[in-house]
Order: C-alpha cells, then structure tokens, then sequence
C-alpha cells in the first residue's frame, strides 16, 4: 500500500508492478495533485547543485538522462544555459566547472555569440554561457502516464481517497483505513507493508502511529509571465537563489523560485514580496521582462529530510538546504514493523527514490526480481 500520488508514489507503484507485486496507491486528490503539481518543470541536469549539494547534483545528472528516454512523452528536451555575468564571483564559477566535471554534467561553454542566438534577451552584461542538459517536464502527464502503466500490470491506483490512519496490530502493521471524499464512504484495506510517500504531509500521517520524521519544510513561490520570454531554460551561475530560474511552458514563461520556511503542508501563500523579488531578480538576467505580464502565481512546499543537519544550515540560506532523500524502515528504526517512509529528493530523481524504496519492500517480502524501470519506456 502506498499513500501518495506524486511522482515518487506513481513511479513506485510502477516499480513494485514491474516486479510481480500486488500494490494499491491512495491519493487524496487527483494525482500530481501536491507538491508536483506545483513546482516550475525544470528536469535538472543537476548543474544548479553542482557546488551545494554534489550527491543531488550527480542523482539529477544520471536521473535526467534516463527520464527522457523512459518518458520522452512527458518531457522537452529543450537543453539548458547557465548566464554568467559581470557581478557575479568568477570563484564560484571555477568550484561549478569543477563540480558539473565530478558529477558528470556536460557543461559545454559557448561563445556569446550563439547564446544571444539562443536567447536574444540575455542582459548585456552577461560575458559567458554554459550549455547544459536541462530539459521541461510535464508532471500531471509523467504521473497520469505512471498511474496508468501500473495499473495496466494489475495495481490499484484510488485517487480521491484520503488516508485516515495507518492501522496496526501489537505494532505491525496491518493495512489503512481510508474514505472516499466523493461518496464519504470509509473502509479498511488490508496491506502487511505500508509506505509513506506523502511528501509534506508524510510527517503527519507518520505521526498517527508514533512515527516522527525529520522534515524541514520549505515553501517555493513561481510566476508566470505571459508568452514565450525565453526558448530554453536559463539560470544565472551563481549560488542557488530566489528567482534565478526562468524556462517556458507552454503559453508561459515560469520563473522562481523562493525559499520560505514554514511548518504547514499545506501553506501554499504567495506573499507580495514574492513575487516582487521574483521578477527583479529575473529581470537582471533578461531585461526584457520589465514590461512582461505576470499570469498567475503559485507555491509549493517541498519536503527536506533532515536538512538543516546534513548542510550545517542553522542560519543559512535554505536555498542551500540538501535536497538528498532518504528510505525509512521503520521496523529498524521505530519498532513499528511493515511501515516504510521514502523522504526528501526532487521530481527529477523521483524514479531513483522509487527504485531505493521498492528494493526495501522486496527483501521484506523475499522478492528477487531486479528494478526494470531505468531500461522501460512509459
């Protein structure tokens, strides 16, 4: 059983599908209905992390190839450039060359030249560009395709079912009790492995069986510029930040994003300022933007495992914050047998997280068959 239908939830049902395994997945709205439903589309190629977080940037760099392969459908493969410019610090610029090199990133540095070709609004005091395999992503069709993959191979995918409770027996557990937010009809399904893969929300319904889990919660806040502002993903090469990030998406042009701490899930406030630092700090990079229309604003929380400790980050930008994920066995770690948490990461490594989660479910359940998700296309 797996409570969650983002792209972590979907791409583990379809893994555990894959593998011969009887699996059912509750989501309380529709699926990429949460947090990825709400974020920009980057695919990262992990150059953003190059410096920051290494272990991210090499999941990103491994991930990102594989997914427009397997998932070519739900991605557009618009490659990426990263704009260097005269005020930024030529230092962190030689710590990211390296750090693209020793994550396997091609950051291949063109003339200025090809990249006002590429983007004719670059600032002019942009003085040198970087070539990189970032691409865009469709979330609500990549879990739509997910969810429909698995079930094909016999999973049970209940959206619009809310997880009340994780039940339990002497502490193991035995399966959830759920109700069906169209007819409030409730019920229990029976399961001997549950995983929270809730993102935000995962720390509350653990909580319900004396689970606590370390989540650092950090809302982000995007906006969308009307019209195609730019062809390709640009970011500015320097140390991640607010508005440092703008790629097009269909009729819009999304740029973002912030970094707010917050406790609640379900905070999804844009505050006024946000969106003010936002469009500044695009506009630095295209100038051009001073006179784009701003569409609609939106936020989304991610949920951090553990990261202020695995950065040091008590003070710290949270832009900085480890964007690493982590698979909880519970039964280790809690003495509440059954249950398994999958926490943290980013969309972009959403099929590794699955993989790392399903291969805990199989040896619980003495399942020897390999993860075929890297090699199948959706």
């Amino acid at each position: 059983m797996i409570i969650g239908g983002g792209a972590t939830g979907c791409g583990l049902a379809w893994d555990l599908a894959l593998r011969g395994i009887s699996v059912a997945l509750v989501e309380k709205g529709d699926l990429a209905s949460g947090t990825t439903g709400r974020f920009h589309g980057l695919l990262h190629s992990g150059a953003r992390y190059a410096v920051s977080d290494p272990d991210t940037a090499g999941h990103c760099a491994t991930e990102s190839a594989i997914l427009r392969r397997t998932a070519a459908r739900a991605v557009d493969n618009t490659g990426g450039l990263f704009a260097f410019g005269n005020e930024d610090d030529p230092i962190y610029l030689e710590r990211w060359i390296d750090g693209c090199r020793r994550a396997g990133i091609p950051a291949i540095e063109t003339t200025m030249e090809e990249a006002r070709l590429r983007e004719p609004g670059l600032d002019p005091g942009i003085t040198r560009a970087f070539l990189v395999p970032d691409a865009v992503c469709n979330s609500m069709a990549l879990c739509a395709a997910l969810g429909r993959a698995a079930e094909s191979l016999g999973a049970k995918v209940l959206t619009y079912h809310r997880c009340e409770e994780i039940t339990t027996r002497d502490r193991r557990v035995t399966g959830v009790r759920i109700t069906d937010l169209r007819t409030g009809v409730s019920g229990e399904l029976e399961s001997g492995i549950v995983v929270i893969a809730a993102g935000p929300w995962s720390g509350r319904i653990a909580q319900g069986v004396g689970v606590d889990l370390s989540l650092d919660l950090v809302r982000g806040a995007m906006v969308a510029f009307r019209g195609n502002v730019v062809k390709i993903p640009v970011s500015r090469l320097q140390p991640p930040g607010d508005g440092d990030i703008i790629l097009p998406r269909g009729r819009v042009s999304i740029a973002g994003t912030t970094s707010v701490v917050t406790t609640d899930p379900d905070d999804r406030r844009v505050d006024p300022w946000e969106m003010e630092r936002v469009r500044a700090e695009i506009q630095s990079l295209l100038p051009g933007l001073a006179d784009a229309e701003m569409a609609h604003a939106w936020a989304g929380v991610r949920p951090l495992y553990d990261a202020r400790e695995k950065t040091n980050g008590k003070g710290r930008d949270t832009h900085s914050w480890s964007r690493d994920f982590a698979v909880l066995d519970h039964a280790v770690r809690d003495g509440v047998p059954g249950l398994v948490s999958i926490i943290g990461g980013k969309l972009t490594s959403f099929r590794l997280m699955a993989e790392k989660t399903a291969d805990v479910v199989c040896r619980m359940l003495a399942n020897a068959e390999p993860c075929r998700t890297a090699t199948t296309e959706l």
